[in-house]
């Protein structure tokens, strides 16, 4: 007997799907493919410069023995690797990859990454003592400019700051640039107090002037969340913390007009931005119900975070990256990798910018940087 019409339909339709299915399958191999794949020259767009990413030094790491602060601890673990305590927390391991330069340069290479923008990051330079404070920025600052010295065409640096007092950190700052920093590295808070305390405007006005963009990465808060460490290792402090210390601290910013004090200023918001670009319009609506002699910003929010913020690029999704791409002004976001933290990923990083539109690919790889932080583009 010949073939029933119903099975001629059904066999006709497993066709189909199984047809649709490989083509999806193969659509899918060739994203995660291209999301995955090492960059390098041939991927276009010229250079790849890194703006996120971190290392601590040996001097940095004998100044905090040395200074036995109660904000920051360095208690030796096991196989003599450092646990860092920051405020009220264990902020993690301080293994070889935080301090080896050459394993660096080799991550560098596998990944495509020509350039990287060293910053200290938390618990950065923070101690209560100012002489201690004092030698723990220079100490940083001074292997960091070393580690230029040894790799002039791979590195680069951001100076860290006694911030608590301000005639040494506006010394520092000087003495940084002379030695070659292209920018100051900050946390989103100096153990506890904001940023735009009145007692850090010299040194405001005086990294204004002399045109240096401020890396702001996130650190704790003064005080537990409540949720963010009890049972959960640490992970919310990372996936929650950190995002919203960086929406509080430009928040902050925003709404008290320190950005319109400092119209000069070039300050980078990490991971993204936190939550800023996703929560624009409900910070427009805050400003809009607020009456016109409580307003203390000029302009209302996504002016400041689509016009006079940077962003780097650490998201792990092409939609968000893409989003946050078309949101913002177009010479605002930069590739930037987290590196050598467990969240970091150089090539995944990469791979999500280079399948970006030609011009933004190139823009974020290093055009933007270059601009930015005055780079040369070879």
């Amino acid at each position: 007997m010949g073939e029933k019409v119903s099975d001629t339909v059904d066999r006709q339709r497993r066709a189909l799907l199984g047809g649709a299915l490989a083509a999806g399958t193969a659509m899918t191999g060739a994203l995660e493919s291209s999301l995955a794949r090492p960059a390098s020259g041939s991927a276009g767009g010229g250079r790849v410069i890194d703006v996120h990413t971190h290392m601590y030094t040996h001097g940095w790491q004998e100044a905090v023995h040395k200074a036995n602060d109660t904000h920051i601890k360095l208690t030796p673990g096991p196989n003599g690797v450092d646990q860092m305590f920051y405020m009220w927390s264990n902020v993690g391991a301080l293994g070889n990859e935080m301090f080896d330069w050459d394993l660096r340069i080799r991550k560098m290479d596998e990944a495509g990454v020509d350039l990287a923008l060293i910053s200290l990051s938390s618990p950065n330079v923070f101690l209560a003592e100012r002489e201690q404070s004092v030698k723990t920025a220079q100490a940083a600052n001074d292997d960091f400019a070393a580690a230029t010295g040894k790799y002039p065409k791979r590195i680069k640096w951001m100076a860290s700051l006694p911030w608590d007092f301000a005639s040494d950190a506006l010394s520092e700052l000087r003495r940084a640039k002379d030695a070659g920093a292209i920018g100051v590295c900050m946390l989103t808070n100096i153990a506890g107090t904001p940023l735009t305390e009145a007692r850090y405007q010299p040194i405001w006005t005086e990294i204004e002037s002399m045109g240096l963009p401020v890396f702001i990465h996130p650190t704790l808060p003064k005080v537990d969340y409540g949720l963010i460490y009890p049972g959960g290792g640490g992970a919310l402090a990372n996936a929650v913390g950190f995002t919203t210390e960086t929406t509080l601290c430009f928040g902050r910013m925003i709404f008290e007009g320190f950005l319109d004090h400092y119209p000069g200023l070039k300050l980078v918001a990490c991971h993204g931005g936190g939550t800023l670009p996703y929560l624009a319009a409900r910070f427009d609506r805050v400003w809009e119900q607020m009456s016109g002699s409580s307003k203390p910003s000029k302009e209302q929010p996504s002016h400041y975070i689509k016009h006079r913020l940077y962003y780097d690029s650490i998201l792990y999704d092409q939609e968000t990256l893409a989003f946050l791409v078309s949101y913002v002004d177009k010479d605002r976001v930069m590739y930037g990798s987290d590196y050598p933290f467990s969240l970091g990923d150089m090539p995944g990083i990469l791979g999500r910018v280079n399948y970006l539109p030609g011009h933004e690919r190139d823009a974020l790889r290093s055009g933007n940087a270059i601009k930015l932080f005055g780079l040369s583009p070879s």
